[in-house]
């Protein structure tokens, strides 16, 4: 009998500094998960939070972690990804804007000087998993 789990893991940045490939980074969350369960159990879904001035292909990404998680015992899992919008905070004029890409300027003074406010995250949320062997379900009160 296969039960469902949620298990919330502190929210880590996994990104392997000064190696942005999404095999590395797919690997390190492997990594953080099986050394947060302790043990190999099937995985049935990762959720991650990455902003779009992250620097990650989504698509490798979901590739890599799939190709991974069969090669580390932990079956086929999903990847769900939450997305959170770039904005910035013009250094100049002092305006709050949304931004597609870094390269994105300010749409009242048209200047670069900012200050990132959100976009480059990426952490690891929650993982889904399968109830271990012999553990009672827990129970609500």
């Amino acid at each position: 009998m296969v039960l469902e789990t949620k298990v919330t893991i502190i929210k880590q940045d996994v990104r392997v500094p000064y190696i942005m490939h999404e095999f590395s980074i797919a690997q390190s969350m492997l990594n953080l998960v099986e050394d947060q369960v302790g043990e190999k159990r099937v995985l049935f879904s990762a959720t991650v939070t990455i902003g779009p001035l992250a620097g990650i292909s989504i698509e490798s990404l979901r590739f890599c972690f799939t190709e991974i998680a069969k090669q580390m015992g932990f079956g086929s899992p999903r990847l769900i990804i939450n997305d959170v919008p770039a904005r910035a905070l013009c250094l100049d004029c002092s305006r709050q804007y949304a931004m597609k890409d870094m390269f994105e300027i300010c749409p009242k003074c048209h200047s670069l000087h900012r200050s990132i406010l959100s976009g480059e995250e990426f952490t690891l949320d929650s993982v889904e998993l399968e109830e271990p062997e012999g553990e009672p379900k827990p129970t609500e009160k």
